[in-house]
This record gives structure tokens, C-alpha cells and sequence, in this order.
């Protein structure tokens, strides 16, 4: 099995800013750092499952990269958006699974 090094974009981390900012705001800040650990762990997760997972076949998801790939986290409420380089696992974007759409 192939391990991937997990590279992430300055624009995921923003990304993950406003998610926990949107659960703060419906929630509480203790649910928002638990779901934000949960998010990272899945992040993670791309280190064994980056080399198994196929490419997308949505030009939504591929607009990001041309050989775009997506994980959908456990509660399949998001998509992170990723692409191989190498042994690197890029994670390019995290995007609402409603918003992916052709």
C-alpha cells in the first residue's frame, strides 16, 4: 500500500475557517473544534486513500485540477477536493456536496 504525504492549500484552511464559524453560529464553539478535528482526521485519512480513490467525473470537482479526485467526509455533507502529485496528496478545496452538480 502506497502512503501519500498530505499537502494542504493556504485556501482549505480558510475553508475550514468558515465551517467552524457556521457551526459556531448555529452550535457552540465546543461542537465546531470537534467537528473541525473530525474534518482534519478525514483530511488525514487521504495518507492510505488518496492512490484508491478514482478521479471525479464532475466538472464541477474538476475545475480545481484536471485530475481532481474527491472524498465525501462520513457525514456526507462535504467534498474534499484533492489531486496526486507523486507521493503528495494535495487537498485543493473543501466544497458542499450540494454544490456539485454536473
Amino acid at each position: 500500500m502506497r502512503v501519500y504525504v498530505v499537502k494542504i492549500l493556504d485556501s482549505v484552511f480558510a475553508d475550514i475557517d468558515e465551517i467552524a464559524e457556521f457551526i459556531v453560529s448555529i452550535s457552540s464553539p465546543e461542537h465546531a473544534v470537534r467537528y473541525v478535528q473530525e474534518l482534519q482526521a478525514e483530511i488525514m485519512s487521504l495518507r492510505y486513500l488518496a492512490g484508491i480513490i478514482p478521479e471525479s467525473r464532475y466538472q464541477t470537482v474538476r475545475q480545481y485540477h484536471p485530475c481532481a479526485k474527491q472524498l465525501r467526509t462520513r457525514n456526507r455533507k462535504l467534498n474534499i477536493i484533492f489531486h496526486t502529485e507523486g507521493n503528495l496528496a494535495i487537498v485543493d478545496k473543501i466544497l458542499p456536496s450540494k454544490m456539485i452538480i454536473n
